[in-house]
């Protein structure tokens, strides 16, 4: 993921969910890239930048993880990120 990118969806997730300006974003920076690390291996290759559906996952998975709840994201949010990962398989097809 580029500096980019992480700046770009720091930014968003720090508008979107109303972060503390107290709160560094490297902080939120750490937590993006353990999240999207993790769901790379549930979608290889997954496109944040391109793809809103994985990317408003991987804001919804970091928020989840600052707030540590990050277990309980991919018990939540399950059933639509197995939307996600068959709707590659579609595209492919």
């Amino acid at each position: 993921m580029s500096e980019e990118l992480i700046a770009a969806i720091v930014g968003e997730i720090r508008e979107d969910y109303q972060i503390p300006p107290y709160t560094d974003d490297n902080v939120i920076a750490r937590s993006l890239l353990k999240c999207s690390a993790r769901l790379e291996s549930l979608r290889p290759g997954a496109d944040f930048e391109n793809d809103m559906v994985g990317r408003g996952h991987l804001k919804e998975y970091v928020y989840y993880d600052m707030v540590h709840r990050g277990e309980e994201f991919l018990q939540n949010y399950g059933p639509d990120i197995r939307a996600w990962q068959l709707s590659e398989e579609v595209a492919e097809e």
